[in-house]
């Protein structure tokens, strides 16, 4: 008691039960985020941690607040200056080890270079045949990126056209239909190279089709194409701005401690 038990089994008794709490809200906030406020679909499946994301990394930066003071607070109560450099040093490496891997991440997306890299390294290539249409998704099962433009190339002149499931179900083979229901907003034609910009839309199904009754050559009507990905506004906005202020904090916090580890360490027996 006199070495001050008391006031450690009180704050590591506040400590746990704050994060029990905290533990439980994230949890419960996290299941409704998911499944009332974002697109939840099982055909094809969609599950868009969008927001999800967004909460967490918030109470990540809470929950580390909160521990910056309970650790205060213990060094406070320490006796001994042994028990207070090893507290010190700790907390300083854990947050160089938070500064170091927010630095990494704040790199990889806020970069433009390294953006278009990751973009180009979860973009899809695929060949479209002339008998057989290409099904693909607009963007992936999670909605942290969405297809921005699909890029075509073929060595004969081929109309293609990008299709909405249902309408390409409904009008199949009946190709003037196909033809005025396309998604294209820049032409149909390929004349070696030809991009098509796809419109922001709910997850789902999308086709695309080589037109038959246009095509004069069908042994080379062979398309190979790239579903062109773009990142969420989730990983290039707000995780490198929240990263920035990870390493702002636990910056500060480093400062704050340093000069402390240093006094503590003169008197300990720990080096």
């Amino acid at each position: 008691m006199l070495e001050g038990e008391a006031y450690w089994g009180r704050i590591r008794h506040i400590k746990q039960t704050l994060y029990i709490m905290e533990i439980v809200l994230i949890a419960a906030l996290g299941l409704v985020l998911i499944f009332f406020y974002s697109e939840t679909q099982s055909n094809p499946f969609f599950l868009s941690l969008d927001r999800l994301i967004w909460f967490l990394i918030v109470m990540m930066l809470i929950i580390e607040t909160e521990s910056f003071i309970f650790r205060i607070m213990q060094i406070r109560i320490a006796r001994t200056f042994s028990t207070k450099h090893l507290m010190t040093s700790n907390s300083i490496r854990r947050s160089i080890i938070v500064i170091i891997v927010a630095a990494i991440l704040l790199v990889i997306f806020a970069l433009p270079a390294t953006v278009q890299s990751v973009e180009s390294a979860v973009s899809y290539r695929g060949t479209l045949y002339y008998t057989q249409p290409a099904q693909i998704v607009n963007g992936d099962p999670i909605g942290l990126s969405t297809v921005r433009s699909i890029t075509l190339s073929c060595e004969v002149p081929v109309d293609v056209y990008l299709l909405k499931k249902q309408d390409y179900q409904n009008y199949a083979n009946d190709w003037p239909a196909l033809r005025n229901f396309c998604l294209n907003d820049n032409g149909t034609r390929i004349v070696n190279t030809l991009t098509i910009s796809v419109p922001p839309m709910t997850h789902q199904y999308l086709y695309l089709v080589i037109d038959p009754t246009t095509t004069d050559d069908e042994e080379f009507a062979v398309v190979s194409f790239t579903l062109n990905q773009k990142l969420s506004d989730t990983l290039t906005a707000f995780l490198p701005f929240m990263c920035g202020i990870f390493i702002v904090v636990n910056a500060a916090w480093t400062a704050y401690l340093m000069p402390l580890s240093k006094k503590y360490a003169t008197r300990s027996i720990y080096k």
